[in-house]
């Protein structure tokens, strides 16, 4: 009797475990979707939008951008002085090119 309990208190467990993840994914998709609908709205006509429009537009872009930087990996840049062995920087600047010489007569006829 114990076992049938347990394993109908198991099973309803992982149902309920796998249908509030569904939920979390159609309020997700929702808040998407009505993000996107903001961000049309004032690309069309921006002084058509109400304040609390343009202020959940500022947070979806913060959510937005929030995601978009958990998953970038920051990069290993290795950055290096220069070596002791080269004191000196080369400062000069590249010469100009000379510039093309006039004729010396010009003959019309």
């Amino acid at each position: 009797m114990k076992t049938v309990i347990f394993g109908t208190m198991l099973g309803w467990a992982i149902l309920t475990g796998l249908a509030s993840a569904n939920l979390l994914e159609v309020k997700k998709a929702v808040e998407e979707a009505h993000c996107k609908k903001i961000a049309a709205s004032y690309a069309k006509e921006p002084s058509s939008l109400p304040v609390s429009s343009i202020a959940q537009l500022q947070i979806c872009l913060a959510q937005t951008l929030k995601a978009k930087a958990s998953t970038i990996q920051p990069r290993n840049f290795d950055i290096q002085s220069p070596s002791p062995s080269q004191k000196r920087v080369d400062t000069t600047f590249p010469t100009q090119p000379t510039p093309p010489t006039p004729p010396s007569s010009i003959k019309i006829r």
